[in-house]
This record gives structure tokens, sequence and C-alpha cells, in this order.
């Protein structure tokens, strides 16, 4: 099985709306969303040429479709942590900090350690050459992702019960067997 991760385009944005609005994604992914192509184009436009706007400033914001053996099955996306405020401030944790957000779209993808697998594979290619460590805030109830994040090498650093999210935080090696 080979993962790779090919940069978000606009021919991607079907896919993304078909996933989006899958009952595993929409469980955690912008549950009061109703996706539609034009929402879809106007979240993700951005993202295509690598930024996402925060007050008023273009931030970086790196997004990719995972792809196993050539075939697109889900999305991942890179950015400064500090860059993005989160309701609860990211006080007391590494100056370079990455944060990843990823799902797998494709349900015939699900349950078979993809997951891990693609997390640890981008942040040894993605997040180590530029940030120290990678932060990651899946819901508490989110079991399969914590999951995932933990057998990828993320620690449990905090339980954030007023914004329902478990932090979580690994630190980046360039892992020459992902390279």
């Amino acid at each position: 099985m080979n993962i790779t991760f090919d940069p978000l385009v606009k021919l991607h944005f079907p896919m993304l709306l078909m996933w989006l609005q899958t009952p595993h994604i929409k469980a955690w992914w912008d549950q009061n969303v109703q996706w539609t192509s034009e929402l879809i184009e106007e979240k993700f436009r951005s993202y295509t040429k690598s930024y996402k706007m925060q007050d008023g400033i273009a931030k970086k914001l790196h997004a990719y479709i995972i792809c196993v053996d050539a075939k697109p099955i889900g999305y991942i996306q890179l950015y400064n942590a500090y860059d993005f405020p989160r309701k609860t401030p990211l006080n007391d944790l590494p100056k370079s900090l990455a944060a990843v957000d990823i799902f797998i779209g494709d349900p015939a993808y699900l349950s078979q350690n993809i997951g891990c697998q693609a997390i640890l594979l981008f942040t040894s290619q993605h997040c180590a050459p530029k940030y120290e460590y990678t932060f990651v805030d899946p819901e508490i109830a989110n079991i399969a992702a914590i999951k995932s994040y933990t057998k990828a090498g993320f620690e449990k650093i905090r339980l954030n019960e007023s914004t329902n999210e478990i932090w979580m935080l690994k630190k980046n090696t360039a892992d020459k067997d992902y390279v």
C-alpha cells in the first residue's frame, strides 16, 4: 500500500462535498453546516493556494487529499497552531507547533489503520521539516481519532472539558522510513 498526499485542487471539491456529507464525517466535522457546492468553493478556494484568511490576514494552510495507491480516500491539512485561535488558548505548549486535521472520507478505508499510517507519514514528511511538535484536538467522544493519533505517537496532554476536546501532542521526527 502506497500512501501519498496530493495538494488540494478545485477538481477535488465535488469529492470533498460528498465526503463532508457522509455520517462518519458529519459526526465530527462541521456538524451544523449544510454543505453545498458553493460553500465548499467558498471555504476551500483559498486552501488550494495554501492560505486561509484570519482577521483579514492570509495565514498559511496546506491542504492535501490522502491517496492510497493513487486512489483519493481522505483529507488532511497542516497549519501553524498559533495562526488560528482556539476557544482555549494554547498556553504552555511548544512554540514550534504544527496543527493537523484529518479525515478518511471513503468508508471502504475505515478501520484499516490507514489513518494512523497517513498521520505517521504526513507528520514525518510535512510537519517535521518545519515544526518541532504537532498538535491535534479531537473531540473527547471521537474514540477512533484518538486511537489513531495515539498509535501514531501522540500523547494526551490535556482534557479540555469546556470545549469537549482532548489535546494531544507529538514530537516530530523525520523518520527515514517515511521520507
